[in-house]
């Protein structure tokens, strides 16, 4: 199940305020988790972001380490602070150890104990998956990276993933605004990219379920665009000059997705009388429609370059900040067709 979370930070007094409002507007919206860093010495802050994700029933986790958990007077055996603040989860930066891990996967609190995906030993995974009595118990997520070059590769990313996902554990992975180059990051190559594009890449991933916007202060417009690509792959589309009426149709959500070597097909039932037109050399990025086929509309995006066919009107073409998405659809995922029309001279 996909989730869509927010990063807090709790530990800042001056900052509390905007960070609770920004906490309400993502609970408002549908957003499902809240990270955040804390800081034993500062209750306050916790107990505010808390109240905020138990009112919009927002799974609240947060970071530890074990300076931090002894300064809020906790062990490995004895969570009952973090349970007492209403906190749903605490990841497990670095420093504890696999003994350490299960003590508290086992806790009876209900607490959610988050594994630290991107340096966790895979080879003592399923140790702790045998020794924890409840999967439900285990979650993980990745670290972040601020600083520019420093981030995963996309591949180690979904690599890594992949254990934790294939033993029933989700994952979450943290992606931030393109305004933000030094922002947290997770993946490199995803650094500068939009939050929807990076959402979506994620998602098709299958192998993440969790995507958290790694800015403490986003835009409206920033947080919509994470939960839009939580419900859908968005792919602009720059349109040809003679679109018809009946080609328009094109532009709505797709949940019939398939993946084919030269294409990338979408598919809805519904009444279609698009004429033959437009009938030339496919290519890379173009966006085509079937013609005459009454009960379907059926798109067919192109990866590869291949000849005319005059079963196929070329419409339009992928906008070239979408292109890169054709190598991460994938099947049977849900995919959003928007119309970006070319300025008439």
């Amino acid at each position: 199940m996909k989730s869509v979370g927010i990063l807090s930070q709790a530990w800042r007094r001056e900052k509390i305020n905007e960070l609770k409002e920004i906490a309400e507007k993502a609970g408002k919206m549908g957003y499902n988790e809240i990270w955040s860093g804390v800081d034993p010495n500062y209750i306050e802050g916790i107990k505010e972001i808390s109240a905020v994700a138990e009112k919009y029933n927002m799974y609240f986790f947060i970071d530890i380490n074990p300076d931090i958990m002894r300064g809020f007077g906790a062990s490995p055996t004895n969570l009952k602070v973090f349970k007492d603040l209403k906190i749903g989860g605490i990841r497990l930066d670095y420093g504890f150890s696999i003994e350490d891990t299960i003590k508290m996967a086992n806790n009876d609190l209900g607490l959610k104990i988050e594994l630290n995906a991107s340096i966790f030993p895979l080879d003592k995974l399923d140790y702790v998956v045998k020794n924890v009595k409840d999967i439900e118990n285990l979650k993980a997520s990745h670290d972040f990276y601020p600083i520019k070059y420093t981030g995963l590769s996309l591949e180690s990313a979904i690599a890594k993933s992949k254990e934790f996902k294939e033993r029933g554990i989700p994952v979450a992975v943290f992606v931030a605004p393109p305004r933000e180059i030094e922002g947290r990051n997770t993946i490199e190559t995803l650094r500068g990219k939009s939050i929807g594009k990076s959402a979506s890449i994620l998602f098709n991933s299958r192998y993440i379920d969790r995507v958290i916007l790694g800015h403490p202060f986003p835009t409206d417009e920033e947080l919509k665009e994470l939960i839009e690509a939580k419900e859908y792959t968005t792919i602009r589309v720059l349109v040809y000059p003679g679109l018809t009426e009946e080609e328009k149709k094109v532009f709505t959500v797709f949940s019939d997705v398939r993946v084919k070597e030269y294409t990338i097909g979408l598919s809805k039932m519904m009444e279609n009388n698009i004429k033959p037109r437009n009938i030339v050399r496919r290519f890379r990025g173009a966006v085509t429609v079937m013609n005459c086929r009454k009960n379907v509309v059926e798109v067919w995006i192109f990866k590869k370059e291949v000849e005319a066919d005059s079963r196929f009107n070329v419409i339009g073409e992928v906008y070239y900040d979408d292109m890169d998405l054709l190598d991460y659809i994938g099947e049977n995922m849900i995919v959003k067709l928007v119309p970006i029309y070319m300025k008439q001279s």
